[in-house]
């Protein structure tokens, strides 16, 4: 049977029309036979495969069923993939009883990504990971706080400002299970309150900033949290989401990237004269990427004051300090 999403291989017709292949260039699904069995571990234990649609990588898929490696593969690479596809938590079930090594060389690399610096790419990944380990424990606390404050970190990066609103949104997600799961937990709050910040709801952020003030017995971390939502309360309703101000920083880096630095410098000065963004997001890089526009449009002037602001809050800019250097 042929479908736009590829080639489904079925003991009898079944209605899988609903099940998108978001990769059908390098996987097809196959439809095991009713009570069809994998033999798994070094005993070759017995294990039924579930009656749905299986990702396979072509290439291991002709006109014969695929071996039982090629089902696992195929499931643990999909997956790793998509983690939030269709029939994802079958998938990762059927990982944990058919092929449990995946799930920990899975937990591996998320151990080994925490204990070093890593690119952007490579969080990504991790939280990639952490997606799919948290579809066998819904309801574990620690992979939905690890899952929050890592997308929010990724979109708080500089050089991922471009997906900024998507990570961020991921975060939110994560960050209001965590609250059902537990409503007094501080540190969510307070995430989710700055995340309502950056989409410009203060008033949900102040709702959220009392009940964090209300749950610190710190003095210290109580008063910060004081300050944050008097800053909240007096600034009301802003005209305009930071979020969208963040967005028009990642234009402004793929302008530079493409070579249209007029246009990329124009971006970056807009938001310079904006008060109220520059308060909230005090940013060496953001000033870096400004000197570097500025000098590619003939202002060295201007990007001298920029570069300098930036070594200014960050000492250590080693990019800002070469592109002093340049001028």
């Amino acid at each position: 049977m042929q479908t736009n999403q590829g080639t489904l291989r079925m003991a009898e017709p079944l209605p899988v029309t609903n099940i998108e292949n978001f990769d059908p260039q390098r996987f097809v699904f196959w439809q095991p036979p009713e009570g069809h069995v994998i033999h798994v571990g070094p005993d070759r234990q017995p294990v039924a495969l579930p009656p749905i649609p299986l990702p396979i990588r072509s290439k291991e898929l002709e006109e014969a069923a695929p071996s039982d490696n090629a089902v696992g593969e195929g499931v643990y690479d999909y997956l790793r993939q998509f983690p939030e596809c269709q029939l994802n938590t079958e998938y990762a079930v059927l990982l944990r009883e058919g092929y449990p090594h995946f799930l920990a060389d899975l937990a591996a690399h998320v151990v080994m990504l925490d204990t070093k610096e890593v690119d952007p790419a490579y969080v990504f990944r991790k939280l990639t990971y952490l997606k799919i380990l948290r579809l066998l424990e819904p309801g574990n606390a620690g992979l939905l706080w690890q899952l929050a404050q890592g997308f929010y970190d990724l979109a708080m990066t500089f050089t991922e400002l471009p997906q900024v609103r998507r990570n961020l949104l991921d975060a939110m997600r994560f960050g209001i299970d965590l609250v059902k799961l537990r409503a007094g937990d501080a540190a969510a709050l307070n995430l989710l309150a700055e995340i309502d910040i950056l989409f410009g709801d203060y008033p949900a952020a102040v709702a959220r900033l009392r009940k964090v003030a209300d749950l610190m017995t710190d003095r210290q971390l109580r008063a910060r949290i004081e300050s944050r939502l008097e800053a909240c309360m007096a600034i009301g309703f802003p005209d305009h989401p930071l979020v969208d101000d963040l967005e028009r920083v990642g234009q402004a880096m793929q302008l530079y990237a493409a070579q249209e630095y007029p246009l990329a410098t124009e971006l970056l000065e807009r938001l310079e004269e904006d008060a109220y963004f520059m308060s909230e997001f005090k940013s060496a890089d953001f000033l870096c990427l400004l000197g570097m526009c500025r000098i590619k449009t003939g202002d060295p002037g201007g990007a001298f004051e920029a570069l300098s602001q930036a070594l200014e809050m960050a000492p250590a800019h080693e990019q800002a300090r070469e592109a002093l250097q340049s001028i």
